[in-house]
């Protein structure tokens, strides 16, 4: 069986979605040798056809519009050719009319459920995603919850759609006893840590307000890229409060430096309006750091027992959370225990093997 893995969204700065799709090629590739990868960045990924990098996202609009027409054209007429059996989609991208049975994951459903972020794209969202998702054999959703959200606005059949949640990188993501080192190259004696994309759903600007209700002066450092529609914003927010000597916005961070960055903090903070399953949270726990997290989306699915859950609404919570995870040294190591012990349940090879056995399916029934 060889299956065709559709990596185009994989960028020189991966998002989330980048991510995904590597890590979970790569691991597939640890399980089955019989795969093509469609990548622009063909030394980042195992069995690679290179493709054009026009489709990047870093590209912006025309780089979403030619990946969209590249999967509709090309990317059949490349499958036929490479005699793939199986094509799989790393998210929701991929010919409308496949030439052979496909196998999509969606992540969630947030620009649909936020429109005022991404207005241009709601022709993509209400019409092209589930135009591809009823092409699939099956899809793959990361959490329970993004499952019952392609049912609910999409309409699809629950029992199409596998639960399937994305590993953390264990090899990368794990506790470290030098962390303290990057502490000291930020100037801080301790911080709690933001990790995602600035966005009005990551609610970071509640964060902020929250952050004025903790004592001690401590700081917050964000990570993530400094979007022009949102960080501007954010940075005034802060000045405004009085706060914007506590509050670093580094920016996008290599890759090889975020696990330094997650072990070396106080706490991590989830504070998300929603999320269809909430990757940090793992990462961080993976590193042995206490999370504090959002009851919303997927969040309390993928926390489980092991974090402090907050209403993403409740400024005084957070900053109560905050400060109690900050002066209580017991239940920062009994958060760590449980941190470390909850990440351990995924795993990108577990993923992979799932996945594996989703494809495997649909070749059967071809």
């Amino acid at each position: 069986m060889r299956i065709a893995v559709n990596a185009s969204i994989f960028d020189r700065r991966p998002s989330g979605l980048g991510v995904y799709a590597r890590a979970l090629a790569t691991a597939l590739h640890a399980l089955h040798h019989d795969m093509v990868v469609y990548t622009s960045r063909p030394d980042e990924m195992p069995c690679a056809r290179t493709i054009w990098p026009w489709g990047e996202p870093s590209r912006g609009g025309p780089g979403h519009l030619w990946r969209m027409l590249w999967t509709q054209t090309v990317l059949p007429r490349w499958v036929r050719r490479d005699r793939a059996h199986v094509l799989l989609n790393p998210l929701a991208e991929g010919p409308t009319r496949a030439p052979v049975p496909q196998v999509s994951v969606i992540h969630d459903l947030i620009p649909l459920l936020y429109p005022e972020e991404s207005p241009r794209q709601q022709w993509y969202l209400r019409s092209f995603i589930p135009a591809v998702l009823r092409a699939s054999a099956r899809v793959i959703a990361d959490s329970a919850q993004t499952k019952a959200d392609v049912v609910a606005h999409y309409g699809l059949s629950p029992e199409g759609i596998v639960v399937i949640p994305p590993g953390v990188d264990h090899s990368q993501f794990f506790p470290r006893s030098d962390a303290g080192s990057e502490a000291k190259r930020l100037g801080l004696r301790a911080y709690i840590l933001f990790v995602g994309n600035l966005r009005p759903h990551k609610n970071v600007a509640r964060l902020l307000e929250a952050l004025v209700q903790v004592p001690d002066g401590l700081p917050l450092v964000v990570v993530g890229y400094r979007d022009p529609r949102y960080w501007p914003a954010l940075a005034r927010r802060a000045e405004d409060l009085g706060i914007a000597g506590r509050v670093r916005f580094l920016g996008f961070v290599e890759a090889q430096r975020l696990p330094m960055l997650y072990a070396a903090a106080l706490a991590v903070v989830v504070p998300s309006l929603y999320e269809g399953f909430g990757l940090p949270v793992l990462e961080a726990m993976a590193c042995g750091v206490p999370v504090i997290a959002s009851t919303a989306g997927a969040l309390r699915e993928v926390a489980g027992d092991a974090a402090l859950l907050v209403d993403p609404h409740d400024v005084s919570g957070w900053a109560e959370a905050i400060t109690q995870v900050g002066a209580d040294a017991v239940l920062r190591g009994d958060l760590r225990a449980r941190g470390v012990i909850r990440a351990a349940q995924f795993s990108w090879s577990e993923t992979a093997r799932r996945v594996l056995a989703v494809v495997a399916e649909v070749h059967a029934v071809r």
